[in-house]
Order: C-alpha cells, then sequence, then structure tokens
C-alpha cells in the first residue's frame, strides 16, 4: 500500500503544474487583453478597459480636446486663436491603443497589467502637414521676419550679391508639436522665437558669383547651328540667368526659351519654327486652308545645359557649343485643318454704322483682329482675348461709349457692335451661350434683346463651339455695315425669337453736379423684353432656353 501511495505523488505534482499553468495563462490572456491598470491618453482614463471600450471612450473623449480653439503666445506676446479644424487635427483612437493589448506570457506585461503605475500617452493623430504649415507661419510673422538669403542678380554684366539678413522666428518643429499633440492636453500654448541665420550666406554667395557668375559673362558663347554659326553675347547671357536658392544653395539656372529666342534672331535661315495650317476666308466668300509647315528647331532645355557647361570656363576657344537641330512638328497640320469642315455660312448678322468716323476706326481695327479666327470643337471664343490689348498701341482710339446710363468716352468706344455681332453668329449658330450681357439702353441698329456690350477688365462676350465642326469667324466693315459670318458646317437647327416689349419706363431728366457733367435731352421709354431659343439636333431637342432684359429709359441730363 505504501508503495501505491509514492506512485500517486508525481500525478499529483503534474496536476498541480497544469493547474497553476492553466491559471497563469487564463491571467495573462484576461489581464493583457485589458488596457494596463493607471493608462490614460491626453487625460483619458483607458485603465482596465478592452481594447474595444478604450477605443470607444477615446472616440468619444478625444474629438472635442482635438476641435478645441486654442490661444498660441510667442515669447509671452498678445495670444493669437488656432483653430486646429483649420488643419484638420485629429486623434486616431486605434492607432493611439495598437500594442497596448493582445495576449502574451510575459511575465512584465502581466504584472504592469495588474498593478501598473499611471502612464500618460501621447494620442496617435492625423493631420494636413501643409496647411498646420501655414498656420505656423501665419502667427509667426508676429514675432518678427523670416530670413533673407543672400543672393546674385546682375546688372547689366556686371554680377552682384545682394547680402542676406538674419530673420526672427519661432522654432517649427517645436510649434508643430505643440500645435498638434499639445493641442489636447492644453488650451494655451507658449512659443518662442530665436534668430534665424539665413541658409545661403553673403560668403557662400560671393563663392558661387566668383566661381560660375563671373565666369559665364566673361566673354560669348559661341552656337554652330549646322554650318552657321552664332553669338551668344554676354549682355543676353546674363539676360537669361538667375541663381534660384535650392535647399540652400544658389544654382545657374538657364532660361532655354529666352536663349533659343535668341539664337533663332541670330539665325532665322536655320531655325525656321513650325507654322501651324491656317484657314482664311478669302474675299470673304471662300474658305482656304493655308498649309502647315514643319521647321527646324533646338531643344531648349539642352541648350540652357550646353551654354552653361561652356560658359563655365573664361577661355574663349573653349566656349563653343554645337546645337543638335530637330525638326518642330506643326502642332495642327494642314490635314487637321481639312477636317474642320469648314465650308459653308451657318449664320450671319450685319449692323448699321453711324456717323462716327472715330467710333468707326475702331470696329474696322477690331474686325481685322477678329478675322479668320478659328474656334475648334469644344473650345470658346473670348471677344477680349480675340482683340487683345484696347489700346493705343494696338491700334484702338478713344470714342463715345454708355456709362451708367449716360453717353460718355472710353478706350475702343463702338466694339460693342462688333460683340453684339460675334454674339448673334455663335447664337444663331446653336454654340453655347457662356457670356453675354445686353446694353443698358436699347439701340435700334440691334437686334432688340439679342446684344452684347464690351467692357475690357469686367465683361466679355463668350460662346462655346459645340458642334463636331470647326467655325471661322469672318468679319469686315463694309457699305455702311459691320458684317460677321460663322463659316462652318451646318449642325443644329436653330429658331429664336424675341417678345414684344412690355413694362414701358418713361424717361425722366436727372440733375448731375461737377466738372464732366455733361447734358444730354431725354430719349425712348425702358421696357423689357424676352429671348428664346430653341436649338435641336437630327429633330431632337438639344436646348429649349429663354431670357429676360430690361433696358433702362434714356433719361435726360441738366448740370448744375
Amino acid at each position: 500500500m505504501a508503495k501505491s501511495k509514492r506512485r500517486r505523488w508525481p500525478w499529483i505534482t503534474a496536476g498541480i503544474i497544469i493547474l497553476l499553468a492553466g491559471g497563469y495563462v487564463w491571467l495573462a490572456n484576461w489581464t493583457t487583453a485589458r488596457v494596463p491598470s493607471g493608462t490614460s491618453v491626453a487625460g483619458v482614463e483607458i485603465g482596465g478597459l478592452t481594447e474595444q471600450k478604450a477605443a470607444e471612450r477615446l472616440n468619444e473623449k478625444l474629438p472635442a480636446l482635438a476641435a478645441r480653439t486654442v490661444n498660441v503666445s510667442i515669447n509671452g506676446g498678445t495670444a493669437q486663436q488656432v483653430d486646429p479644424a483649420t488643419y484638420k487635427l485629429a486623434a486616431d483612437a486605434q492607432g493611439t491603443l495598437n500594442g497596448l493589448t493582445g495576449f502574451t506570457l510575459n511575465p512584465a506585461r502581466v504584472w504592469n497589467s495588474l498593478f501598473g503605475t499611471s502612464t500618460d500617452i501621447t494620442p496617435a493623430i492625423t493631420y494636413d502637414a501643409e496647411a498646420l504649415d501655414g498656420e505656423i507661419a501665419r502667427v509667426g510673422t508676429v514675432a518678427g521676419k523670416e530670413p533673407t538669403n543672400a543672393s546674385i542678380t546682375f546688372n547689366g554684366t556686371t554680377a552682384e550679391v545682394q547680402p542676406g539678413a538674419a530673420g526672427i522666428g519661432v522654432d517649427r518643429d517645436q510649434a508643430r508639436t505643440a500645435l498638434t499633440t499639445g493641442v489636447f492636453t492644453s488650451d494655451t500654448i507658449e512659443l518662442k522665437a530665436t534668430q534665424r541665420d539665413p541658409e545661403v550666406t553673403d560668403a557662400e554667395a560671393q563663392s558661387v558669383k566668383e566661381q560660375v557668375a563671373d565666369p559665364l559673362v566673361a566673354a560669348n558663347v559661341d552656337v554652330k547651328v549646322g554650318d552657321k554659326t552664332a553669338s551668344l553675347t554676354p549682355a543676353q547671357l546674363a539676360a537669361a540667368a538667375s541663381f534660384p536658392d535650392s535647399e540652400g544653395n544658389l544654382k545657374l539656372n538657364l532660361d532655354g526659351d529666352k536663349l533659343l529666342a535668341d539664337l533663332k534672331a541670330a539665325l532665322p535661315d536655320a531655325l525656321t519654327g513650325a507654322q501651324d495650317a491656317r484657314i482664311e476666308i478669302k474675299d470673304h466668300t471662300t474658305p482656304t486652308v493655308i498649309p502647315s509647315k514643319d521647321g527646324q528647331t533646338v531643344d531648349a532645355t539642352q541648350l540652357a545645359q550646353d551654354v552653361a557647361k561652356a560658359a563655365s570656363t573664361t577661355v574663349a576657344r573653349d566656349r563653343t557649343v554645337s546645337a543638335k537641330v530637330t525638326t518642330q512638328k506643326a502642332t495642327f497640320t494642314t490635314d487637321d485643318a481639312n477636317k474642320m469642315g469648314v465650308k459653308e455660312v451657318v449664320s450671319e448678322i450685319s449692323t448699321p454704322l453711324t456717323a462716327d468716323n472715330v467710333r468707326t476706326k475702331n470696329l474696322v481695327v477690331g474686325t481685322a483682329k477678329v478675322a479668320n479666327t478659328l474656334v475648334k470643337p469644344g473650345e470658346q471664343f473670348s471677344l477680349l482675348t480675340a482683340l487683345g490689348p484696347i489700346t493705343a498701341e494696338n491700334g484702338f482710339v478713344s470714342s463715345g461709349v454708355v456709362s451708367d446710363g449716360f453717353n460718355d468716352v472710353a478706350m475702343g468706344g463702338g466694339l460693342s457692335q462688333l460683340s453684339t455681332n460675334t454674339f448673334n453668329v455663335g447664337y444663331l449658330a446653336g454654340m453655347v451661350d457662356v457670356s453675354h450681357k445686353p446694353h443698358s439702353k436699347h439701340f435700334s441698329r440691334y437686334p432688340m434683346g439679342r446684344e452684347a456690350t464690351l467692357w475690357e477688365g469686367s465683361i466679355d462676350m463668350i460662346w462655346k463651339n459645340r458642334t463636331p465642326y470647326g467655325a471661322v469667324i469672318d468679319a469686315y466693315v463694309e457699305n455702311g455695315q459691320v458684317v460677321t459670318k460663322l463659316w462652318s458646317t451646318k449642325y443644329f437647327d436653330v429658331d429664336t425669337s424675341t417678345s414684344a416689349p412690355r413694362n414701358y419706363v418713361q424717361a425722366t431728366t436727372v440733375t448731375g453736379t461737377g466738372a464732366t457733367c455733361k447734358p444730354q435731352s431725354a430719349g425712348g421709354p425702358g421696357f423689357t423684353v424676352t429671348v428664346r431659343r430653341t436649338v435641336k439636333l437630327n429633330g431632337k431637342v438639344v436646348e429649349d432656353s429663354s431670357y429676360d432684359w430690361t433696358y433702362q429709359p434714356v433719361n435726360g441730363r441738366v448740370c448744375q
């Protein structure tokens, strides 16, 4: 019997060990499935909670902390308010909890889960870094100014160093931390501003001047194009040169486009440049394709690199570049032009000139600038763009306009007649009416309601070609008329109508003052009309639209 008892002890011992091990595994699983005791995140207690419960509490509490407006003071100065929503600050609850929970047999983890000391954890966060830097820059302006790097400029062909200057600013790394994780623990943030030295010093700029800028303009750089040679002068090299700051270093940058323009001017026969095809309405009767031509060119970027390398020496015989000439294809070819389908007049309008010869001059100049403008499918026609700046240098003169309801004088007066005509050819052809504005007063020479004024800088006339064909505008002054036609291939069926005038308002006489006041007789009444347009394609309605326009009465004016 005694022998039998002795044999039971190993089994009992093994059982106890299994029970203890199982208990430890259960304890480890229970404790490490929870956040360690005493843990908090930005003051939010989550110790002892399961990961799910902890995440729920953080998602409940942290957004309010991230959303509150904070006061930011620099060196104890007046506080500015910063809204973290500006840079989309948010807490990532799950990212914060990663690694805090999860099964382990590590005794230290188990012990810490049961009896851990108080620990406050910084939350994991997300934010818009670019927007945050913008806020830091904004609040940092009160501290002083950004440092100024030394730079190099050319005065003619003489390279000069522009000295740098130290600045005063906040430490950006400190500011980023304070305005992100710091927001969760405090609504008042103190930043420090210190002196910030320029990244490019005067000595560094002087070194670049002596080693790069001065040699650049020491002599001509000769460029060989085939069997011809042109010289880029020091003045041309200096005009094309700049020294941008790249990561705290000044580096030579040559504008290849400027150098290529100088080269083309010197060698027009060797570098002809491509010419796109054009569509012109010959004699206002015949659409004619002017063929495209391929040209010869040099890659501007490669030219700049080669010239910079050659100009790094002051030895004249070494300052030579052999440019690689390539064929430059036309971007709009003869074949492209032929496919535009410009073959017939699809809309037209003529409006009478006035007796003002000065005003007529503007219309002669304006129609010449607009004539033969090709509007490709999907493109927009802007009258102001087609005319270019309305200036004396562009051939325009001052003439009569309507300003604030009364007659006045301005540069380009009368061009609203061309605006009216070009609006109508687009409108009658079914083009998209992008932007137009009728006159404030009705003029009998224009279609009632279907007109368009023009004022540089504020009022343009724009329509969009929504057909699969190109559209060419032909505009000219002839026999006392401004004639405008749109050449293309007929695509839409367009019906327009204008209602009878209604809601008449009789003219009155008002009193004006000042040196610029000019008397004016009262004229016709104001009224409202409705213009309607129906656009069909193969019998299907594409557009059925209308707009109202109210004309002001032609009031008179007396001056005091």
